[in-house]
């Protein structure tokens, strides 16, 4: 629940709300460069699949991994392709369907993160992994930068509560 009070020109926000403590792996890599990673929300396999093979298609890139994290609806793909800051967040951008607040959040931290460990009862599968002829630059004993977070549990329910204040003068 978002209770939001404007006392004349101040808004004060509070945020009442299950949480979930989980672990995400970042895109960061000792050397400076980056790996590629997205996340989908609420879409399916099939347009996660051709956004990824459109993507991978125009920036010549290696094999893509796509696993599910919600049955049926949510997705994150990882490619092991190392590149600099600008050319990763340029390949994000340009993939169709990425989720918003997972772009947003990422170029303002200026590293991209995607859970690896469980979200309550919701295990990561593999599901399919894009082939391709371009050879990885980077692997898994790469991803040295990891972060303990906290996320929005399943059984959130947001609702809004406003109340305005009229400036007094």
């Amino acid at each position: 629940m978002i209770f939001r009070i404007r006392i004349g020109r101040w808004r004060f926000t509070f945020t009442i709300a299950p949480v979930t403590d989980v672990v995400g792996v970042n895109s960061l890599l000792q050397n400076g460069n980056h790996i590629l990673m997205w996340d989908f929300d609420h879409t399916t396999q099939a347009y996660v699949e051709n956004s990824l093979q459109h993507v991978q298609f125009i920036y010549a890139l290696p094999l893509i991994r796509i696993f599910e994290t919600k049955k049926d609806e949510n997705y994150i793909a990882y490619c092991f392709k190392q590149c600099s800051w600008s050319r990763c967040v340029e390949i994000v951008a340009s993939t169709r369907g990425v989720d918003k607040y997972f772009f947003k959040y990422g170029v303002y931290r200026e590293h991209f993160t995607l859970r690896v460990t469980p979200k309550e009862y919701r295990k990561i599968k593999l599901v399919k992994v894009l082939e391709s002829p371009v050879p990885e630059n980077a692997t898994i004993k790469d991803l040295t930068s990891w972060t303990k977070y906290e996320t929005l549990s399943d059984q959130a329910n947001t609702r809004r509560m406003e109340l305005n204040v009229p400036t007094l003068r």
